[in-house]
């Protein structure tokens, strides 16, 4: 009850502002009462159901195959290390790839419902690919030495061991993978489909039908609230002994100290190895499937497009122009949503009862597909920068709050003990010590975020503002221009996976000179 009390007050008071804004802007017609809300579902019941069967089954058929092939990469990782310097950073670029960005490509080349099945599968991979190296690595070495003692293999120590240690890392991947396929499937069926929960959203907002539009995105957030208590429910079941939290950051790994120039030589030759690998497999895959290359553009077709084509001049003012409006969007939400995690985080650390009271609030609004919240925020606050600045601001706020919570709280009881017993407040604790040990969360969220707030604003482009990169990408699709189609995609994943990577490049000294954990290794 010390739990569910205030988590039932907190989600009261959503339902109370949500009351207290609905007739404070009931002129504006954009925040429909609750009671209207209800109403309009259950009116709108039987085709909740139906399209709810259309997108569940299209976002599970992604989820399975995604995290299967994410499964079975994790094992290759750990078994071969020298194949995830190379493949790694293919898989941090799968993550950086908005969805907005790959949507078009892969409606034009894909056939059937295999578009938003593929999407389903592209959301949740790399989230359970780093769940399971995780855990995988986090098995006892004395079991694996044990079972090395009595002459098991490596296979038979995987089977063993580390797959039973992995597991409670893995169902923290999964949960968060549940949400993301829906959101996958969703924006999928955005872009072509005749049935399913995305198709009614898109008509009951070009009919402006508020009523309607604010119930389905009800439906989406209970179903994907759904997804997530239910596997959250098997790993509790599954995995009894496990209670801690999964932080979702992942880097090259620890590696031996070496010369400086050898580290350079090293890292430099796997980055040129991962985009030879790249590049052979987008030609391999084009010719697998036999894509017409009207849609479908080899690299060579997108470099010709971007620099040697006799319009390439103007085509790189176009996309560069759009760039420059989508990291705008994307920098300004970054910034608001980090500093606002940051503070919460503070906040809900030292004060017990605001934890108890948002977070279960934290966590339903984050359920809630940011494909269905977009338009709602968009009709709020306007489609210029403070609508985008919202958008951006929460995908980035939600995964910052809860990993950098988690950091506050692995700093030694005994060093907090000594603040507060020489007359420091909590906050102080917080300041003098927590902040130290939290470092390694911050930045493992900053590089999260980085491609989140990206993908975030070329969404809120594309279904709010009309400008930047989203925008013209979708404009791209619906008028067969698919040179610039795949160009602002290259484009959008080489800024997301260079900002990645520049992030990391500036965590490792910061860890060393500030981080307790790094400064003495």
């Amino acid at each position: 009850m010390k739990r569910v009390v205030p988590a039932v007050v907190g989600l009261g008071l959503v339902v109370g502002v949500w009351f207290a804004l609905a007739a404070f802007l009931t002129d504006l017609r954009v925040i429909p009462s609750p009671v209207d809300v209800v109403g309009q579902l259950w009116d709108d019941r039987s085709a909740h159901l139906s399209n709810t069967a259309v997108t569940l089954r299209e976002a599970m058929v992604g989820y399975l195959w995604g995290n299967l092939a994410a499964i079975l990469l994790a094992v290759l990782f750990v078994r071969v290390p020298a194949v995830e310097r190379v493949l790694l950073r293919l898989a941090i670029a799968s993550y950086c790839v908005p969805l907005v960005a790959i949507a078009p490509i892969l409606v034009v080349v894909l056939p059937g419902d295999a578009p938003k099945e593929a999407l389903a599968a592209l959301s949740v991979f790399f989230t359970t690919l780093v769940a399971t190296v995780v855990g995988l690595r986090s098995s006892d070495a004395t079991a694996v030495n044990l079972v090395h003692a009595y002459g098991g293999s490596a296979w038979q120590t995987l089977w063993i061991v580390r797959i039973r240690a992995a597991l409670p890392s893995l169902f923290a991947g999964l949960r968060i993978a549940a949400p993301a396929a829906l959101l996958g499937a969703i924006i999928g069926e955005y872009l072509g489909a005749s049935r399913g929960l995305g198709v009614a959203l898109v008509q009951a907002q070009s009919s402006f039908e508020v009523d309607r539009t604010w119930g389905i995105a009800l439906v989406i957030s209970a179903v994907a609230s759904l997804l997530y208590a239910v596997t959250a429910l098997v790993a509790r079941l599954a995995t009894p002994w496990a209670g801690r939290l999964l932080d979702v950051g992942v880097g090259d790994g620890a590696a031996p100290r070496s010369s400086r120039l050898l580290r350079a030589l090293e890292t430099t030759g796997f980055l040129v190895l991962t985009v030879a690998v790249t590049i052979a497999g987008w030609y391999a895959l084009l010719r697998l499937f036999d894509l017409n290359g009207y849609f479908a553009k080899t690299p060579a077709d997108v470099w010709a497009y971007v620099f040697s084509d006799s319009e390439a001049a103007a085509h790189r003012d176009e996309l560069f122009a759009a760039l420059k409006v989508t990291m705008v969007d994307a920098a300004v939400g970054y910034l608001v949503g980090t500093v606002v995690a940051v503070l919460m985080a503070i906040v809900v650390v030292t004060v017990r009862a605001v934890e108890q009271t948002m977070m279960p609030v934290a966590i339903v609004l984050r359920s809630v597909p940011l494909v269905a919240m977009a338009p709602l925020i968009a009709l709020v606050f306007g489609r210029g920068l403070l609508g985008v600045t919202v958008i951006v601001a929460l995908v980035v706020f939600f995964p910052t709050l809860v990993n950098l919570s988690v950091g506050l709280r692995a700093a030694p009881a005994p060093a907090c003990e000594v603040v507060t017993s020489m007359g420091g407040s909590p906050f102080h604790a917080v300041t003098k010590v927590r902040i130290q040990y939290a470092l390694p969360a911050l930045f493992a969220s900053a590089r999260i975020a980085v491609p989140a707030a990206i993908g975030g604003a070329t969404l809120a482009e594309w279904l709010a503002t009309g400008k930047g990169l989203g925008s013209l990408l979708v404009v791209a699709y619906s008028g067969s221009r698919f040179g610039t189609l795949w160009a602002g995609a290259v484009l959008v994943v080489v800024v997301s996976v260079a900002l990645y990577a520049l992030i990391g490049a500036v965590e490792r000294p910061v860890l060393r000179r500030y981080s307790p954990q790094y400064s003495t290794r």
